[in-house]
């Protein structure tokens, strides 16, 4: 054991703290420097999910139509038509949520560093 008395342990409680709070400051730039930037194959299974899921809920609720109403296969036609189209605008808004990030995210690469210069 090192004979060192309270200053010395102070002082190492310090530097751990400093130590600390400079991996949490990284910590958090990362953090915000990965966000928005997701793998191609985020984004695929993200839309793959929503066209999948939005078709299958439609065809499902179509079927139960058809079962209860005795309309076969009209009901499960219909409503897995209108699956298809909430997954197509399901898609079509994710898409524009992408392109408003990275236009977001490009405007900020250009934005000057000194502050708003007008001139």
């Amino acid at each position: 054991m090192s004979s060192e008395g309270p200053d010395g342990l102070g002082e190492e409680i310090t530097r751990a703290r400093a130590a600390r709070a400079e991996r949490e400051v990284a910590k958090q730039r990362a953090t915000r420097a990965d966000e928005g930037n997701h793998s191609a194959g985020a984004y695929a299974l993200r839309y793959g999910a929503e066209f999948g899921t939005s078709v299958f809920v439609g065809g499902f609720m179509g079927y139960w139509i058809d079962v209860f109403a005795g309309t076969k296969p009209w009901g499960l036609l219909i409503m897995g038509a209108l699956g298809f189209a909430a997954g197509i605008r399901a898609i079509i808004r994710a898409y524009k949520e992408l392109n408003a990030q990275a236009l977001k995210q490009t405007q900020e690469l250009q934005a000057p560093e000194n502050g708003n210069k007008d001139g």
